[in-house]
């Protein structure tokens, strides 16, 4: 049992080595492939109608191109549910993962500046109200 043990610490420092080494060469960033849309709740649309919120998200994506559970919120939006609602729309996003000068995909932290416009709030009691005005038109 110690020997299998050792054998398998031996096989993880050998792949971890390659890892470490690769630190120290240049790394193509990761990139967006499909951003999902924030969603937020008709309070915060309400709240934050017309205006462009700045977010600052710090988030590793990972070697297969998808954000790690550890999402940290660097630049605030000033309200807990509508960063929350950025963490959540950043879980869902897929990404391109970091690639090594060698082409190896690699996990790779990175700060993301997101600038988020909240369109105009329309009630929903109001949009059902103008459907049915002009279905009346016609």
């Amino acid at each position: 049992m110690q020997l299998l043990i050792a054998g398998f610490l031996v096989i993880l420092i050998s792949l971890a080595v390659p890892v470490m080494a690769n630190n120290n060469s240049p790394v193509t960033p990761p990139k967006i492939i499909s951003l999902a849309p924030v969603s937020l709740s008709d309070d915060l649309r309400e709240k934050y109608s017309e205006q462009t919120i700045m977010v600052k998200v710090k988030a590793t994506v990972s070697a297969i191109g998808i954000i790690d559970s550890d999402i940290k919120i660097i630049t605030s939006s000033g309200d807990a549910l509508f960063d929350q609602a950025v963490i959540d729309s950043m879980k869902q996003s897929v990404f391109s993962p970091a690639y090594t000068s060698d082409n190896q995909a690699v996990a790779c932290s990175i700060l993301f500046p997101l600038q988020i416009n909240v369109e105009k709030y329309v009630p929903d009691e109001q949009v059902n109200n103008e459907e049915t005005v002009k279905a009346a038109e016609r």
